[in-house]
């Protein structure tokens, strides 16, 4: 019976991380002038979907030659923005656990394409996404998403990533694949930068990578995102902005060839 249990156990788990195809919901964006292969980032949005600050980041990543992969989860899945708001983000659909293999099929897009150098990748997730970068390398420390999974990628860049209870890695290690760096609002109300100073502590104990995060004292949550919806909890700050980008370039730099 306890073996029985043991092999559900080991099926809905793998399944978990199946991904959609997401090749038709994801946007490469290449440097102007590039010649020969370029290293690549992908972006994974936070539980709202795509929008503009994924395209911002995106240029960032071009004028340091890097190309840039938007993907869209939730298209992929067929949920919109109001499925976006009422389902992804109270954790009822597509959790971070789930969204994990999305990044084992960008990364493999990547891999596949003659512009890209394999062996110059990054990761960066915003919120949910940063949740799903997470529960990523959880997953793939514990040997769920197939043969190195996250072969190529060089470090993670996440930005107010949430950190909550249901996040598996507060449980599982992550391994120390790369380097991990990370942006915490010192003002969210919707992902707590305490649970996250938590769990990278464990992990770091651990021996993950996960360097001490860069705390913006006033910040609230999406405060880089201009077009984000009503909500008294955010709010958008063009400064703090500019930093997140100046920081996620710097990243770039000590990642890259």
């Amino acid at each position: 019976m306890r073996r029985a249990a043991a092999v559900f156990g080991l099926v809905i788990a793998l399944s978990a991380c199946a991904a959609p195809d997401i090749a038709g919901h994801s946007t490469l964006r290449l440097p102007d002038g590039a010649e020969g292969p370029v290293p690549a980032v992908v972006l994974l949005s936070g539980c709202g979907g795509v929008r503009d600050v994924q395209d911002d980041y995106a240029r960032q990543a071009n004028a340091e030659g890097w190309a840039a992969l938007i993907v869209d989860s939730h298209a992929a899945r067929g949920i919109g923005r109001a499925g976006s708001r009422l389902l992804v983000c109270t954790g009822a659909r597509m959790r971070g656990q789930q969204r994990a293999a999305d990044i084992v099929s960008a990364l493999a897009l990547l891999r596949a394409d003659a512009r890209i150098d394999a062996d110059h990748l990054a990761l960066a997730g915003w919120s949910h996404g940063g949740w799903t970068v997470l529960d990523a390398m959880a997953a793939a420390q514990a040997g769920e998403l197939g043969p190195a999974p996250l072969e190529g990628v060089r470090g993670a860049f996440l930005v107010y990533p949430y950190c909550g209870a249901i996040v598996r890695a507060r449980r599982d290690p992550v391994g120390a694949p790369f380097p991990v760096e990370t942006i915490l609002a010192g003002r969210d109300l919707i992902a707590d930068p305490r649970a996250c100073e938590r769990l990278f502590y464990r992990q770091r104990a651990s021996g993950a990578a996960i360097r001490p995060p860069v705390l913006f004292g006033e910040a609230t949550h999406a405060f880089d995102a201009e077009d984000q919806p009503w909500d008294p909890r955010m709010r958008y700050d063009a400064d703090e902005a500019a930093e997140a980008h100046a920081l996620f370039r710097r990243f770039l730099r000590r990642t890259g060839p």
